[in-house]
């Protein structure tokens, strides 16, 4: 059940780095089509939420430190990670329309 947990937790750091990614790059282009601070305020909370998804990300634990440890707080930082998810998947369908 731990590697469950533990890959979930390593695709959806995935999916949301990209989502984030993806965030920037949009919020970027907007910023150099019309410069207002909104855009920008926007960027920086892209750039904010990026920052944090990298550094709380297991994958960046496991490339950097090579650590697999499974905490009993894992399913709990799963539940966040879901949330996170779909925040960021409504921020990305909300952005672009």
């Amino acid at each position: 059940m731990e590697d469950i947990i533990w890959a979930t937790r390593m695709s959806l750091g995935l999916i949301n780095i990209a989502l984030l990614i993806f965030l920037i790059y949009h919020f970027s282009k907007r910023r150099s089509e019309i410069p207002s601070i909104f855009t920008t305020g926007f960027l920086l909370i892209a750039l904010a939420l990026f920052v944090r998804t990298v550094l709380s990300s297991p994958i960046i634990r496991f490339i950097l430190f090579n650590e697999e440890r499974h905490t009993i707080v894992d399913p709990y930082r799963l539940i966040a990670d879901v949330f996170e998810f779909i925040a960021l998947g409504t921020f990305v369908y909300i952005s672009t329309r």
